[in-house]
């Protein structure tokens, strides 16, 4: 007899994670890629299975993707990662300053939770400043800003 792993998949259900950037992204042109790094969470205690959905990142104003992205589990009370680390490669369109990817953000309890990074640059000839115009999209739930500031080329 066979067992589930995972619950049911529930379409929509990607409405009952929480969704955050985890700190703001800084790089300067030319320098070494940095990660934007983001976190999901469950806001209720029962197993969350959205299916694949379609992640969709845009980058704030003077940085571009380069398409490589990875995540893992971790536990949420120790931040300590509970599984491997997987990478991929998203597909990029605008020059770099959007990037797409599906995936399943499958949360089994409320006590983990999925940490991704996604590969950034500091684009030649950005000016630099905090920009506040990057923007996160998780299937149906609802948009969450991305946050990166340009180092002046000396910072780096």
């Amino acid at each position: 007899m066979a067992t589930q792993t995972e619950a049911p998949v529930q379409p929509g259900a990607e409405n009952k994670l929480y969704i955050l950037q985890q700190g703001i992204v800084e790089d300067a042109p030319g320098g070494v890629p940095a990660h934007l790094s983001f976190g999901i969470l469950s806001t209720v205690p029962d197993p969350v299975n959205p299916g694949d959905v379609t992640f969709t990142l845009k980058a704030p104003t003077g940085f571009a993707f380069t398409g490589w992205l990875s995540w893992a589990y971790h536990d949420v009370n120790t931040l300590q990662a509970k599984g491997n680390l997987k990478t991929t490669q998203g597909k990029l369109a605008d020059s770099g300053r959007k990037l797409t990817f599906t995936h399943n953000p499958y949360l089994s309890t409320n006590q983990e939770a999925l940490g991704y990074a996604a590969q950034v640059t500091a684009v030649d000839g950005a000016t630099p400043g905090r920009y506040t115009d990057g923007e996160l999209r998780v299937g149906a739930a609802n948009p969450i800003r991305l946050k990166g500031r340009v180092l002046d080329p000396d910072e780096d």
